[in-house]
């Protein structure tokens, strides 16, 4: 008795074992195909984006949205489901099985979004996609007249940002989505908005450090829509005019002469002149004053970070040197060698100080900022300030900055919506190969428009001229 007990139950384990093992191989519809299971779930890397995967593993469409909150990481995924009839978007969090984690269920195509960050809205924008957006954050940041309108006859609502957003407002609208963003600091809405039981979307475009990064990520407003052919379309073609505008060649403008002498090779010898000067805050003008506690200091973050040579882009062609960033406070803030600005600085054609960092953000004192300022042929991106006289106004010691003194500043605020709202952060991240262009011609000509017409996508312009 104790024997067939004994070959019963092992018997019973077996065919149990079979059943799950030929559940496992029928899960994703494979065929029974051995090995086909262990990759159910995962999710590709795209061409350039590093923060979004898309795929279709088990049958299911899937997408998966990584941001980078501060110190955390948060990561979440949607499954994409046909919309029938009549049906809402939202089926909530459910667990889709696969031993994949729990992922929010939405019915495709949406309707009905908030849209509360510029970048979404220039997606949107370049889909064709207006009418798809039933709320916004602040109408005034709105760059495209059209929208703006909207927003104005109170067609599109303004719910807030930060700590002013209404929840009650969202509600009101009846969103399928809710797209939002977060930086990690005090004004983030992002878990106040969760709370509503709405499905909510942060996207990280902003995070990516390449721009044709940031135009990959229209591919998933192409599958949220319903226009995922159209979406790839255009991703296609942006990608394609914008390598073919980086391999047009480089700016004309003198490389870095004349000043001080030659730019130190990197941070630790840079750190070692500053020691031996100080700037006058009242005057602006350099004062010998030699030390002996801070020769041969060294930043252990910093100090392998280069100045780019003249021809750093090309061997027998030199290229202008350019300098990003603004200060704030005494604290000059500046991207890194592996950010959005300066991937686009060379490709437009320009040596970036800071190329050869591998942050997305660095940081210097203004001595430091100083000693490299006759290096400078071009400075981009000067905060937020739209005028000389305004950067001056704030720093005075900038006019040093040799790129200040011979007029050569580019701001990309040259397109603005009817309230003021930059269109450098709404459109442009939608159009890499004109932003591209765009920079090239102020780095190049840095008299962008001077004596012709505005042109269409021109988010660059000197300060000096216009």
């Amino acid at each position: 008795m104790l024997n067939f007990c004994g070959k019963m139950v092992a018997r019973g384990a077996l065919v149990l074992l079979g059943a799950v093992f030929s559940l496992l191989c029928s899960a994703c519809g494979n065929g029974g195909q051995s090995g086909k299971s262990d990759g159910c779930g995962e999710l590709a890397t795209l061409e350039y984006a590093r923060n979004l995967k898309m795929g279709s593993p088990c049958d299911e469409n899937l997408l998966e949205v990584r941001s980078v909150v501060g110190r955390d990481t948060l990561v979440k995924r949607f499954a994409l489901r046909k919309r029938a009839e009549g049906e809402g978007a939202a089926e909530g969090v459910v667990d889709l099985s696969h031993g994949r984690a729990k992922e929010t269920v939405l019915r495709v195509p949406l309707e009905r979004v908030v849209a509360l960050s510029s970048a979404q809205v220039g997606f949107l924008l370049r889909l064709g996609l207006m009418d798809r957006i039933v709320a916004v954050g602040e109408g005034k940041y709105i760059a495209d007249s059209a929208l703006y309108a909207r927003v104005q006859r109170g067609e599109v609502a303004e719910v807030g940002n930060g700590t002013s957003i209404s929840l009650e407002k969202i509600l009101a609208v009846r969103p399928d989505l809710v797209m939002d963003f977060a930086t990690g600091g005090s004004q983030d809405d992002y878990e106040r908005i969760n709370s509503l039981g709405i499905p909510l979307m942060l996207t990280s475009e902003w995070q990516e450090e390449h721009p044709l990064a940031k135009i990959e990520w229209i591919k998933l407003f192409g599958k949220l829509f319903g226009v995922e052919a159209r979406a790839d379309s255009i991703y296609e073609q942006s990608k394609n005019a914008y390598l073919q505008a980086a391999n047009g060649g480089v700016a004309g403008v003198s490389p870095a002469r004349g000043g001080s002498g030659p730019a130190p090779t990197n941070l630790t010898q840079l750190r070692q002149r500053v020691a031996k000067f100080r700037i006058s805050a009242g005057s602006g003008t350099f004062v010998t004053e030699p030390t002996k506690e801070s020769e041969g200091e060294t930043s252990p973050n910093k100090s392998e970070v280069e100045i780019a040579s003249p021809s750093a882009r090309n061997d027998t062609v030199p290229c202008p040197r350019v300098i990003a960033g603004v200060n704030y406070g005494g604290v000059w803030y500046a991207p890194g060698g592996n950010s959005f600005t300066a991937h686009l600085i060379r490709d437009a054609g320009g040596c970036y100080l800071w190329a050869s960092d591998t942050s997305r953000e660095l940081t210097f004192t203004l001595e430091e900022i100083m000693l490299v300022a006759d290096s400078a042929d071009v400075w981009v991106n000067p905060g937020a300030f739209s005028s000389a006289e305004d950067i001056l106004a704030a720093e005075p010691r900038v006019k040093h900055i040799r790129a200040f003194r011979e007029k050569r500043v580019c701001q990309n605020d040259g397109r603005k919506g009817p309230g003021g709202g930059n269109d450098f952060y709404e459109s442009a991240v939608a159009y890499p190969a004109e932003l591209l262009q765009s920079l090239r011609n102020c780095i190049q000509n840095a008299t962008n428009g001077a004596d012709s017409a505005r042109k269409e996508f021109d988010w660059y312009r000197n300060i000096f001229i216009f």
